[in-house]
């Protein structure tokens, strides 16, 4: 793996989490504070992301660093994340021992 990968995997990650929030290149352009032309370079593998920006599309995403660097992670697909989002809703209304009852159901789930 070179340099040259790890731009075209962020960038492909990068275009299908927008797709799947429904953001054209210049809204998203508009959220993070980057020019259309900026956006377009990430998500062709040609300009990476400075840390700050990085933390940037994490934030509005709500996603952890490392779903940025999934090669074609299924977890962009409209319908998971529609589903995430309630789920995230969901959960902040739970007390910790509900959250506990629901982390064992999920880890039996996926075994």
């Amino acid at each position: 793996m070179d340099g040259s990968e790890i731009k075209r995997i962020l960038g492909t990650s990068v275009f299908e989490i927008r797709r799947a929030n429904d953001l054209s290149q210049e809204k998203f352009a508009e959220l993070i504070g980057k020019d259309k032309n900026t956006i377009n370079r990430i998500e062709s593998g040609v300009n990476f992301v400075t840390s700050d920006t990085y933390a940037i599309l994490c934030n509005i995403f709500n996603v952890h660093p490392s779903i940025l660097m999934m090669r074609r992670p299924v977890y962009f697909l409209k319908e998971h994340v529609n589903y995430r989002n309630k789920i995230n809703e969901l959960l902040k209304t739970f007390s910790v021992d509900k959250l506990q009852e629901i982390y064992n159901i999920l880890s039996v789930m996926n075994k």
